[in-house]
């Protein structure tokens, strides 16, 4: 990391962190930050149901300070922030560090075998929780531990510029993905890899840079990007990035126990009902997007998801190969991230 970011770092830790020892035993503050601003349904449906539940459980010991739209630090920036301790919690895009960080997170990213957020949601805390494939080997080696995992609904051109009808459309196509395995998956349908933050996706459909937003129709509708992409498609999986709210395992073993067994349920209890949203809600967006907005959204056929299965079908295998050579289990991730996804 460059010297300057960790001058960074250190200045924001230094203004933000309290030390437990000086607060007073009956109550504490953890301090939270995400890129997302506080109006995007993962604040709504998950983080606010977090810090709510949290409250609750601790009969108000346990508050949040929040800090939303990158207020805390730019979305690439949040990993690391929660590791040195200039955060207490992080919710962190699993498309911005799955390249580099947190390879085995690409497993979310495999097109076509994620269906249902909760499903993904599911399987992403079996192989993530203490035990699990992706926590033995890649977030503890980091120190950190998910509380949260929010899962989003199966990505696809959903917020595209111009008409998508065909799977040939997407051949030449500037495609805005989450990054990591998404870009393999978009080389593999002929388009262009774009990479560019949330809120940048709007200004780059605006400018043209962009020619289609890959992702879910709910984020679509979260960050207004039907203002200018009035084209889209559905019905096959591009892969299902999320946001993970990680605590450094330090921090977490700090705590009291009654404190620990609160975050870890007022987490699930978030998931849980974010992915319910989701779940319900994506049908709703799209319907409303094409009554409230004016967007074309088209329905992949069969015969359209079949092709789309054999264009993007070396995808996983690449993707596999590439970081078992590294010795990183991505066979293991896989597999047992897929039987999660039938239990």
């Amino acid at each position: 990391m460059k010297t300057y970011l960790k001058e960074a770092l250190a200045a924001f830790a230094a203004t933000l962190m309290i030390p437990a020892a000086a607060m007073a035993q009956d109550s504490m503050t953890l301090k939270l930050g995400t890129f997302l601003p506080s109006t995007h349904f993962g604040v709504t449906q998950g983080t606010n149901v977090f810090m709510e539940e949290l409250s609750k459980l601790t009969d108000g010991k346990v508050e949040v300070e929040f800090y939303p739209a990158e207020q805390a630090g730019k979305a690439k920036q949040l990993l690391e922030l929660v590791r040195v301790g200039a955060i207490d919690i992080a919710e962190i895009g699993t498309g911005y560090v799955s390249s580099d960080d947190i390879p085995l997170l690409g497993v979310l990213e495999v097109p076509g075998i994620v269906e249902k957020v909760c499903d993904g949601t599911h399987a992403s805390r079996t192989v993530g929780d203490p035990g699990g494939v992706v926590y033995e080997n890649a977030y503890k080696p980091l120190g950190i531990r998910v509380l949260s995992y929010y899962v989003y609904s199966p990505y696809g051109p959903a917020g595209s510029r111009l008409p998508v009808e065909s799977v040939e459309a997407l051949e030449g196509m500037k495609l805005r993905n989450a990054g990591g395995l998404m870009e393999l998956t978009v080389a593999a349908l002929g388009g262009v890899p774009m990479k560019l933050t949330s809120p940048q996706v709007l200004t780059g459909l605006q400018r043209g840079t962009v020619d289609s937003y890959l992702g879910a129709y709910l984020s679509v509708e979260a960050y207004e990007y039907y203002l200018y992409a009035k084209y889209g498609a559905t019905g096959f999986s591009m892969g299902t990035p999320g946001i993970f709210a990680v605590m450094s395992e330090s921090k977490y073993q700090s705590l009291p126990e009654d404190v620990r067994n609160a975050l870890d349920e007022a987490g699930m209890m978030a998931e849980e009902n974010f992915c319910a949203y989701s779940d319900a809600n994506e049908v709703r967006a799209i319907e409303e997007l094409q009554s409230e907005h004016g967007m074309e959204i088209h329905t992949w056929t069969p015969e359209q998801v079949e092709l789309l299965r054999e264009k993007t079908a070396s995808v996983a295998e690449e993707w596999v190969a590439s970081l078992e050579a590294r010795g990183i289990p991505a066979e293991q991730t896989l597999a047992d991230f897929q039987a999660a996804l039938g239990d």
